[in-house]
């Protein structure tokens, strides 16, 4: 006859079994917080690649269990102690960053565009405008190489992309540097205009942490490439493109 607690084992085995069995494995995804990637509204997580690794883990049967964190957080000495499976969150798949990661297959084309205030003209010729920059980013290197090549630039330096947007609607700049996604999703938000040619092109992708995971979430990134799930995610933010 069986004892109470080999009865309360095999229960809670069971019941473990059954939890298994309804929600798969889990899936825990790093999110780098940033609009339109990964932001809060009110107390409701939301954003591109939010949505796109739900997909992904009903495509796979695996519960995601999401984490926010600074994009600072995107650094190997704090990575090897999270515990997590995939960092997400707009990351630019660029050479030096494959030399310190490994990624998963791409699923999102982006780039740096050049944003400019709804209600200007311009005709390309980057002395006549003035130029926000980051700093520290890709934009303000730019800057100050086109200084260096003797270009008389004016430009301001913020700490965020928050400082710039802010100035770019009370026109104390009039142009901007943005991730090509993030640029479109400005436009389609607050009607700035998106410059034809992009600086770069590059591709997004998550920083993959659990190696063992590889073939299947990229298995499941090409399926979901393929039937236009991500692109309708991707349109429902920015609009057709």
């Amino acid at each position: 006859m069986l004892t109470k607690s080999l009865i309360f084992i095999f229960l809670l085995i069971t019941t473990l079994l059954i939890f298994t069995h309804t929600f798969g494995q889990f899936l825990k995804v790093g999110l780098l917080l940033g609009e339109p990637y990964a932001y809060w509204t009110s107390n409701k997580l939301s954003g591109i690649e939010y949505e796109i690794w739900r997909v992904i883990g009903v495509e796979l049967n695996m519960h995601v269990e999401f984490y926010v964190l600074p994009f600072s957080a995107l650094d190997t000495t704090v990575l090897s102690k999270l515990g997590l499976d995939v960092i997400a969150g707009g990351i630019h798949i660029t050479d030096e960053r494959k030399k310190v990661f490994k990624f998963t297959q791409p699923y999102i084309n982006s780039g740096l565009a050049m944003v400019l205030r709804k209600d200007i003209k311009w005709d390309g010729d980057i002395e006549k405008i003035t130029f926000g920059v980051k700093k520290g980013a890709t934009g303000e290197r730019i800057v100050q190489d086109w200084v260096k090549s003797g270009k008389k630039i004016k430009y301001s330096t913020f700490v965020s992309n928050e400082e710039i947007v802010t100035n770019l609607l009370v026109k104390t700049i009039d142009g901007a540097f943005f991730d090509y996604i993030n640029a479109l999703y400005l436009a389609k938000k607050y009607g700035f205009q998106v410059h034809k040619d992009l600086i770069y092109s590059i591709n997004i992708g998550a920083v993959l942490l659990n190696s063992s995971l590889e073939k299947k979430l990229n298995d499941a990134i090409s399926k979901l490439t393929s039937n236009g799930t991500i692109k309708r995610i991707l349109t429902s933010y920015i609009g057709a493109f």
